[in-house]
């Protein structure tokens, strides 16, 4: 019988070996430090033990964000990792079962994760929760712009500034002082100390970037964060970073799906643009539909919910919207016929606005059975802006 439970520091030298081949096996064979103190700060270490044995571990953080305009936190399930030898046996899948139901015994209704491969979390119910665009180009092909305001550096004891222009997105972070301090400007990661700046007009902040400049040929400046409240900062940091061309020979950005960048460069041949597919989300109860904030509209059907890791999401719902309020309520297989077939990875897309039903129905597999049912479902379910661009 598996359990998962807080390490303790007897066990975080094994716990860090496993983590260290997972993530970083290049540095080979050797005891990684210490983090520091134990337990961590911004998230809890867990462990699954089989027979009192450390078989994997991972990481939960609980982030504040929003969903379906909302304030809430939401799960994030990171660092999940199994040693080679103990591969293959199920227990990842079994981490992940009671990293769920821990979450959900703590009220979080969505767990989000970034996964190491998209198919073996689809398989347990996680639905791709958005895609964000890569951008690399030289700075010269970047737009320049006369501004009124101007450029200021900015470090972590300015987090209070700086959350205030956070991107107000569906699953965006609502970063704490801490993570300011010890993640977003922090090398965390190994990947250097990122450089903030920030866009300044009569004394408020308006925009700013967070980047690291590469050691490398051509000396890349990355960025890892661009926020801009209106258009004025968001020329002046496209600005900003084109006076670095002669410093840098690329720039790279992540920016949200509906970024606009290849219709501000005079020359989009001179831009590569990838699109990506990001981190992913999961309801941890169906039940937990009746929490969120939905729009005036009234549906009543029943859903065939399938979910491969949560018997409790798995069977036939009543689920009922009037006035902003929902109800869920599981029905024997018996007792009625299904209006709508999904499952739970399309269902938690559907539930954070990832998708719209018509998407849900070309891309992830929503069933519709009973046609009377679809404009209430689309009135109801209807997509948002979602993008968390933050790793962790």
């Amino acid at each position: 019988m598996s359990e998962l439970r807080p390490v303790p520091v007897t066990d975080c030298e094994a716990c860090q070996r496993i983590l260290q081949y997972a993530f970083t096996p290049e540095t080979g064979p050797v005891t990684p430090d210490s983090d520091g103190d134990w337990p961590p700060s911004l998230f809890d270490q867990r462990g699954l033990y089989h027979d009192d044995s450390l078989r994997a571990v991972c990481k939960l953080y609980y982030l504040d964000t929003t969903v379906r305009g909302a304030a809430t936190t939401v799960g994030g399930l990171g660092a999940v990792a199994t040693p080679p030898e103990q591969r293959g046996q199920g227990y990842a899948a079994d981490l992940c079962r009671h990293a769920l139901r821990e979450y959900r015994e703590a009220g979080v209704d969505f767990v989000t994760l970034w996964p190491f491969s998209t198919p073996f979390y689809r398989r347990l119910g996680w639905g791709t929760a958005n895609t964000y665009r890569r951008f690399d180009l030289p700075p010269s092909a970047l737009p320049d712009s006369d501004v009124a305001g101007q450029m200021v550096r900015l470090d972590a004891d300015d987090w209070e500034r700086l959350r205030q222009v956070e991107t107000a997105r569906t699953l965006s972070l609502r970063r704490s002082e801490a993570w300011w301090r010890e993640r977003t400007l922090a090398d965390w990661d190994g990947g250097g100390v990122p450089y903030c700046y920030g866009y300044e007009r009569d004394g408020d902040l308006r925009g700013y970037l967070v980047y690291t400049v590469a050691d490398d040929a051509d000396r890349t400046l990355s960025v890892s964060n661009f926020a801009a409240v209106d258009e004025e900062a968001r020329r002046a940091l496209f600005a900003f970073l084109e006076n670095h061309g002669a410093q840098i020979e690329r720039v790279t950005l992540q920016l949200p799906p509906d970024a606009d960048l290849l219709h501000r460069v005079d020359d989009p041949g001179a831009v590569d643009c990838t699109v990506e597919s990001g981190p992913m989300v999961r309801l941890t109860d169906v039940g937990h539909l009746e929490r969120l904030d939905w729009p005036d509209s009234d549906l009543a059907c029943t859903l065939a919910i399938s979910d491969p890791l949560l018997d409790r999401n798995d069977g036939l719902f009543e689920l009922s919207v009037n006035g902003g309020t929902a109800t869920v309520d599981p029905l024997s297989s018996s007792d009625s016929t299904a209006d709508v077939t999904v499952d739970i990875a399309t269902l938690s897309q559907l539930a954070v606005g990832t998708h719209g039903v018509d998407a849900a129905e070309r891309l992830s597999g929503l069933e519709i059975r009973d046609e009377s049912v679809r404009d209430p479902l689309e009135d109801v379910f209807q997509p948002e802006s979602v993008y968390l661009g933050e790793f962790f």
